[in-house]
């Protein structure tokens, strides 16, 4: 089956004001990339369509063209919140063009609402709950939707959310993301200013989910399973990006990337061996790291890590984000200078 699989371009929360964000980060949008990637490994040839990407039009109509000039059988929109209308009005116009073209909805906009979404847009065929390769997989397979697990569909007048599907175990088995289907990669697409100082930068995601219980996460998507790549996956994802597109910093962008501490270890110690002329920055958990690790990730090629610090009021953190104080984080950001590191605060 041919397939199309949409990053749509979403909107500014401030009505007339210019969105620099493009200006400042744009990142490849590594989930329909995997996806893309998984998807060709099983037969089924892909199209990228990047809406944020350099070069991509402003206009829905002029997107929708983009997507309908693939040839698509099935078109896959990943949306956030703030990308969901123009998904929706993109979705709208290929269905308005070609009928028989089977929409599917997916990311965690859709994990969040559910079914309510097809009561009130006719035009989306499927959501997709939670992790997409298996879904998506079904779907491409023309399996009967009844059996697809993680599908929300129309039944006559009816809707059904079938049951969730067990997440995937092994992420070494997913293929690294199809970058090369991005017209402009990786020059097109940068990260913040202050985050690196070589070039050309990308961002990789090497673990799904988290293990701890912030009141304000939502965890429709991967639930409470945390899951990782391996260092040996890892190190050989970071070698296939310097070498096939001369990137030299990665922007770890996990929620925590050191919540495993001996994979980050042991991915440090490989990194150290075997260097790859590559910096990187990483996520650490306020108050959960130690001088060692910082030191470690510094001799790897660290420049900056991040935390998550989400408030300055005491009593705000207490209730929210479990064993987090505004001692703990003084004190992390004093180990993370005192290891030659640049430290970054998360609201």
């Amino acid at each position: 089956m041919r397939i199309t699989l949409v990053h749509p371009a979403g909107f500014n929360f401030v009505p007339g004001q210019p969105d620099f964000s493009l200006l400042a980060n744009r990142m490849a949008p590594l989930g329909i990339l995997q996806l893309a990637a998984w998807l060709e490994q099983h037969g089924h040839p892909c199209a990228v369509h990047d809406c944020l990407g350099p070069g991509a039009p402003a206009s829905i109509d002029a997107n929708a063209a983009i997507v309908l000039a693939t040839n698509p059988e099935l078109v896959g929109f990943s949306v956030t919140t703030s990308g969901f209308m123009d998904a929706f009005e993109i979705a709208a116009r290929v269905k308005a063009k070609r009928p028989q073209v089977r929409i599917v909805f997916g990311n965690v906009h859709v994990s969040s609402i559910g079914a309510a979404l097809l009561r009130h847009f006719p035009e989306i065929d499927y959501l997709c709950i939670g992790e997409g390769e298996g879904t998506m997989l079904d779907l491409a397979e023309h399996r009967d939707p009844r059996a697809i697990a993680n599908l929300c569909y129309r039944s006559g007048e009816d809707i059904v959310s079938n049951p969730r599907r067990q997440r995937i175990l092994d992420l070494d088995d997913l293929p690294f993301p199809a970058y090369e289907k991005l017209a402009g990669f990786p020059r097109g697409y940068h990260l913040p200013l202050f985050s690196y100082v070589k070039r050309y930068g990308a961002t990789m995601v090497t673990s799904r989910g988290c293990p701890y219980t912030c009141s304000f996460c939502d965890r429709t998507v991967f639930e409470r399973l945390y899951k990782t790549n391996s260092a040996d996956y890892v190190y050989a994802h970071m070698k296939y990006l310097r070498d096939r597109f001369g990137v030299r910093h990665i922007n770890f962008y996990d929620d925590l990337f050191t919540a495993q501490r001996k994979r980050v270890t042991d991915l440090c110690e490989k990194l150290i061996a075997k260097p790859l002329g590559m910096d990187f920055n990483c996520a650490v958990r306020t108050g959960h790291t130690s001088d060692e690790l910082l030191c470690l990730l510094k001799r790897a090629g660290a420049l900056m890590v991040s935390m998550g610090i989400e408030s300055a009021d005491p009593g705000m953190m207490e209730r929210h984000k479990a064993g987090v104080s505004l001692d703990s984080v003084r004190k992390t950001v004093e180990q993370i200078h005192a290891a030659g590191l640049r430290a970054k605060g998360r609201p």
